[in-house]
């Protein structure tokens, strides 16, 4: 089968969506399909991955907004023979997969990655969507695909609550669980100069409001208290990351914190497997990929079991989780994981058979398979037609001007 990716994020980026498309491309791939991704940010050494036009961020400048060509786009889809297109944001490159779609009479699949809802802030409040009707516009683009994949139970119930009429099917991302496991480069103690005998609490993901991480700084805080020689390590990047410094800064823990910024995806493994706990305070997530990622590296997580994290992560296997983010039960547990060697053991043994069992990226792309298969059995040539005008009307109508 030959299979389209539209994307707005791929690697070397670090985020949830990225790594998606790339271990799907990377599984589907050795199962004998061919996938082809189009993203406004591409590795260099990776094939069948076309990069589109792209502005960048004016804070961010890791990110891109991909400025699709659409003929481009079609003439080279046209010569690939796709048999799907698959998108993974309602967005530019989401309009772009309609588009495709309805073009050359391929089905369309999207998955809704990002609890969109939860990511207004970013837009000054003159262009701020109202929740209902970013609600109104999740409805709307994933009515106008032919399937739509869900990480999560949780998430398909939203969807249909939106009034997602399109199938939906539950299909969380997989864990590359061999790469996870496999032998040490480096150090990461002797690069960030981290004392021997510190243990290491490790967050991996964006430095973003939606992420939670001023929680966990306080809670940092308090176990610094309690346990001193500890640091906190911070993968990633984003826009929230002067404003953590500051803080870590007033509260005097500067040299116990450490910031890494954007490093490679093959490298952050690294991070996980020498960390002794991983830290995750978001309640936003539709799936959690980063701790699921930390199991399989075999470092137990502590985290706060809300939307994604609840649905993929069970208490004891490999973790120890609190229903609300709350500062003190949160550093209750850290410092249990911490002063317990024995459960730190046992948590790390548990969290691998956990992944091993249910989160193995080779099952889960064979259901994404399965998804591919019945969608084109089912859709046949294209059934929605894409109306320009009537579009932009609809957007305008439920106040998303800033399209």
């Amino acid at each position: 089968m030959n299979i389209g990716m539209m994307s707005d994020t791929y690697i070397p980026q670090i985020n949830g969506v990225a790594t998606s498309v790339h271990l799907f491309k990377k599984y589907l791939e050795e199962m004998g399909d061919n996938v082809y991704v189009f993203a406004p940010v591409v590795p260099s050494d990776e094939d069948k991955v076309f990069k589109v036009s792209g502005l960048k961020f004016p804070f961010e400048p890791q990110h891109r907004f991909a400025i699709p060509l659409s003929q481009k786009i079609l003439k080279l889809s046209s010569k690939l023979d796709l048999d799907v297109v698959h998108s993974h944001a309602p967005f530019s490159m989401g309009f772009q997969a309609i588009r495709l779609s309805e073009k050359i009479g391929i089905p369309h699949v999207h998955t809704y990655h990002t609890l969109l809802t939860e990511y207004r802030h970013y837009l000054p409040m003159p262009l701020r969507p109202t929740e209902k009707a970013v609600k109104e516009f999740s409805m709307w683009f994933c009515n106008m695909t032919d399937a739509v994949i869900a990480p999560t139970e949780k998430i398909k119930a939203e969807l249909i609550d939106y009034g997602v009429k399109v199938p939906i099917y539950t299909l969380p991302t997989g864990i590359d669980v061999k790469n996870f496991q496999r032998g040490l480069k480096y150090s990461i103690r002797e690069k960030h100069s981290i004392p021997q005998n510190d243990k290491i609490v490790l967050f991996v993901g964006r430095v973003s409001k939606e992420k939670n991480i001023l929680f966990l700084i306080n809670a940092f805080f308090e176990l610094h208290k309690r346990i001193d020689n500890t640091t906190l390590v911070i993968v990633g990047d984003g826009p929230e990351k002067q404003e953590i410094i500051h803080k870590v800064s007033h509260l005097g823990i500067r040299n116990k914190v450490i910031f890494t910024g954007y490093i490679a995806r093959d490298d952050i493994i690294e991070y996980y497997r020498q960390s002794d706990l991983f830290a995750f305070a978001s309640v936003t997530e539709t799936q959690g990929l980063v701790v699921l990622e930390a199991l399989a590296a075999g470092l137990p997580v502590v985290a706060v079991a809300k939307e994604g994290i609840a649905d993929v992560l069970i208490e004891g296997k490999g973790c120890l989780l609190l229903d609300e983010p709350f500062i003190a039960p949160f550093v209750d547990k850290m410092e249990k994981i911490l002063k317990d060697a024995n459960l730190r053991s046992k948590l790390s043994d548990e969290g691998l058979n956990y992944v091993n069992q249910n989160w193995s990226m080779d099952a889960i792309a064979k259901l994404l398979q399965d998804v591919y298969r019945e969608t084109v059995s089912v859709s046949g040539k294209r059934r929605k037609t894409y109306d320009t005008k009537s579009f932009f009307t609809y957007l305008h109508d439920i106040g998303l001007r800033f399209f």
